[in-house]
């Protein structure tokens, strides 16, 4: 892991972005170009290559605030953060996670094990420690701020393409408390209590995501997350959250998942 994404990310050291720009700056000086395509991004002046103003345009204070959630309705627990993530991080994030697309897996309830299942048929890129950038680490940052689970507690970042006709079934983010299967994943992982999904690009048709027991269907614009509590306040499962990402008809939706639990990931 490079040194300016663990300063970022708080890998074995205190999270100071500062530095974690700072070191960037050299790097892309050095000639790393995924730093200086980064810090372009992040600097919002996707081209520019003169390191030093890139990182004088990019203040770290702002860049890891996020726009306040807003009620998507009064009767749901969904909200959304509009531009989330900017235009310019969407594309580099789709780009990234391209080559790296897998068939999607399923936590299957009557054996505890992953697996591929019919209901889930969209692809996934999953983005673990070894694979985190600059430009991840700041949504993660972000998540952590309008939530308020630190990101020592989220899962790794996954980037889920859906073609036309693929879909993510009906279904519920919560791990089964009643499940015994279960028992060792919330003991050693904790519960996934937030949800943020990130649409990553908008030129599809249909496809939003479906919350039937709240009569909701959300759709966001380039870089919007919606955003929703998978439990009470009590800590107990909302089966109310039940959803599916439905499939588009035409064109390719992207969204960038973020799962948030209530304990500190072994990764971490």
């Amino acid at each position: 892991m490079n040194a300016d994404l663990s300063s970022a990310i708080a890998a074995a050291r205190k999270q100071d972005w500062v530095q974690a720009l700072d070191l960037a700056a050299h790097a892309a000086e050095a000639g790393d170009v995924s730093a200086l395509t980064q810090l372009a991004i992040l600097a919002g002046k996707p081209g520019e290559t003169d390191c030093q103003s890139l990182r004088a345009a990019i203040e770290a204070t702002a860049l890891i605030a996020a726009s306040p959630l807003e009620r998507v309705s009064d009767d749901s627990p969904i909200a959304v953060s509009r531009g989330f993530a900017t235009p310019a991080m969407c594309d580099w994030i789709i780009n990234r996670a391209q080559s790296r697309l897998e068939p999607s897996m399923v936590n299957d309830s009557a054996t505890g094990q992953m697996r591929q299942h019919p209901m889930r048929t969209a692809h996934v890129c999953a983005f673990g420690p070894p694979d985190l950038d600059l430009v991840l680490a700041v949504l993660q940052t972000r998540a952590a701020k309008l939530t308020g689970v630190p990101t020592i507690m989220h899962e790794a970042p996954n980037v889920i393409s859906y073609e036309p006709g693929q879909q993510f079934g009906m279904h519920v983010d919560f791990v089964d408390p009643s499940n015994p299967l279960f028992a060792r994943e919330l003991e050693v992982l904790g519960q996934r209590t937030v949800t943020l999904v990130t649409y990553l690009n908008e030129d599809f048709d249909d496809a939003p995501t479906q919350f039937p027991a709240l009569k909701l269907n959300v759709r966001g614009g380039v870089g919007d997350a919606i955003v929703w509590s998978n439990v009470r306040a009590d800590g107990s499962p909302d089966i109310k959250t039940v959803h599916a990402g439905m499939p588009p008809t035409r064109g390719r939706k992207w969204v960038l998942s973020q799962w948030l639990r209530n304990k500190r990931q072994p990764f971490n």
